[in-house]
């Protein structure tokens, strides 16, 4: 099985290449990047995928032999929904297998303006036909640990959140999870119980065994 992860140079990205190569040991990796000099030290092949100037042909043939493909969502607001689209059009016509996209924690109703994009590529991954899953990831906890320095100088963590609750994790933990995924769809795919017809269902194992010891006769 080929895997492929797009943004395989950011925080996350390093972090997912680093997850699969424990959790797919064998599996060949792909690191999908702008510029392919910078991740040299993934270890791995790196192929040119740069959402705004890659010509569509060289975007497919850098999807080429992908079965798995980490699309990890682009960090530039504004710009993600036509970014995205270039590259679920292009695994499309590469014939990739099945797609992995990082969205937002409730983004079908979020308020927070993040989530329109992260709605929109959803839509276009349901268009496409493409098998794919959705991984709603919440706050990174980095978001609040990069800025201690400001709290402490200031005396207070400040934020717009009034009396709204963040449930947050770290980046790590999210690329663990991006991580499991490739070798547990494959199983999934593989399992007689599971059945294409119904999409993001998991496969349903048999029920165990609940008979009890019978009853001895009073005596």
């Amino acid at each position: 099985m080929t895997i492929a992860v797009t943004g395989a140079t950011g925080q996350l990205g390093r972090l997912i290449v680093a997850a699969l190569k424990t959790r797919a040991p064998g599996e060949t990796l792909v690191a999908l990047v702008r510029d392919p000099a910078k991740a040299a030290d993934l270890g791995i092949e790196a192929r040119r995928f740069d959402y705004d100037t890659s010509p569509e042909a060289e975007l497919e043939a850098n999807l080429a032999g992908i079965d798995k493909l980490v699309l990890i969502s682009g960090n530039e607001v504004g710009k993600r929904t036509a970014q995205h689209r270039r590259a679920i059009d292009a695994a499309k016509a590469a014939g990739v297998g099945e797609i992995i996209y990082t969205s937002l924690l409730h983004a079908d109703h979020s308020p927070l303006n993040l989530a329109e994009e992260h709605v929109a590529t959803e839509a276009m991954l349901k268009a496409s036909g493409i098998p794919h899953t959705v991984l709603r990831n919440g706050w990174y906890a980095e978001n609040y640990t990069g800025s201690i320095g400001a709290a402490i100088e200031h005396g207070a963590v400040i934020g717009a959140a009034g009396a709204g609750k963040i449930a947050a994790a770290a980046r790590k933990d999210y690329a663990e999870a991006a991580a499991a995924l490739p070798r547990a769809l494959a199983i999934r795919a593989k399992s007689t119980s599971w059945s294409p017809t119904s999409p993001g269902r998991w496969p349903i194992m048999p029920p165990r065994s609940r008979a009890r010891p019978a009853r001895r006769s009073p005596m």
